[in-house]
């Protein structure tokens, strides 16, 4: 079973006697069956409303997460793992996989946190930096209008073709043409604003935003990648998610149809170099746009498993 072998490789480097999971549902029991095939014990949690679900059952030790914040609320999820005596803690997807504060307080509490070091996820937070790290490297990426820190600097540009609005910040993209360039500002600034540090959440801000070239129709490949702290990495093969609905993909399919075998071959290698590039580690997704006449360009690194791995062969 890929999922076995998939924690199997990220948690061979150290090996921890007992491990908590901070999710539930299909993750959490992948998890779990993992650690037991190599003889680590768990711990999960689980609100009121989880108390039969089959992860809940599978761990070695249980525990009710009693907090309005459920799994979110990273001071109780800690409190837990040192209560129990986990080494580490293991995110899944979704809720804390990305979250840079948790995996600060990980660190300050002397626990692993399994996946992506602190300085890589931090190096994620600025799109147009990886952007631009990767372009100095020789990799092809998508073309991109400078980082406008403000609506009016972008709309004194002359941007063609216009393709999508993209927050520095995030990979919420919104789609832009010359007459509606304002609307997708607004957009773009709504999916990547942030709350002001000196005014709270009622007050938020846009950090920057980049303009994207359109490529349409194009193909929507990411690989998979897994690396760990010796700086090996390897692919998983890629999946396609070319059928999209707004900033949802509704569809992902492996291996993808549309490449050829040199483009497969091409892609894994480009993907792989790209890990080591920015020091990757763990288990992430590097993401290309293509066209219609077989290039590819580098879009973006999604730092952390994703919904739609268990796609991966």
């Amino acid at each position: 079973m890929l999922g076995t072998h998939y924690f199997l490789l990220v948690l061979e480097e150290t090996m921890f006697k007992k491990i908590l999971i901070a999710n539930r549902g299909e993750i959490a029991v992948r998890i779990i069956r993992t650690c037991r095939d190599m003889g680590i014990s768990t711990v999960a949690l689980y609100e009121a409303a989880d108390r039969g679900s089959l992860h809940v059952r599978l761990a070695d030790e249980c525990v009710l997460l009693e907090s309005a914040q459920g799994y979110l609320d990273t001071a109780a999820i800690l409190r837990i793992a040192v209560d129990t005596g986990a080494e580490a803690v293991h995110p899944g997807y979704g809720f804390l996989a990305e979250n840079i504060e948790f995996i600060t307080a990980c660190q300050q509490a002397g626990i692993v946190f399994i996946g992506p070091p602190l300085a890589v996820m931090l190096a994620q937070q600025s799109k147009l930096e990886v952007l631009n790290r990767v372009k100095a490297a020789g990799f092809q990426r998508f073309s991109v209008q400078s980082d406008f820190s403000t609506p009016v600097k972008a709309k004194r540009c002359v941007l063609r073709p216009i393709g999508w609005v993209t927050p520095s910040s995030s990979n919420r993209r919104a789609r832009a043409r010359a007459r509606s360039l304002h609307s997708a500002i607004s957009r773009a600034g709504r999916a990547g604003a942030a709350p002001r540090p000196d005014r709270g959440a009622d007050h938020l801000w846009l950090t920057g935003f980049y303009v994207e070239q359109q490529i349409t129709p194009a193909h929507m490949i990411g690989v998979q990648v897994l690396a760990d702290e010796q700086h090996q990495v390897v692919h998983l093969g890629e999946r396609e998610g070319s059928l999209i609905r707004g900033n949802q993909k509704m569809m992902e399919e492996a291996p993808a149809p549309c490449l050829t075998p040199a483009q497969r071959s091409r892609l894994w290698e480009t993907a792989v170099e790209i890990a080591r590039l920015i020091g990757f580690r763990g288990v992430g997704t590097i993401e290309f746009m293509g066209d219609l006449e077989g290039h590819f360009f580098f879009t973006e690194i999604k730092p952390r498993i994703q919904i739609e791995h268990t796609v991966t062969r």
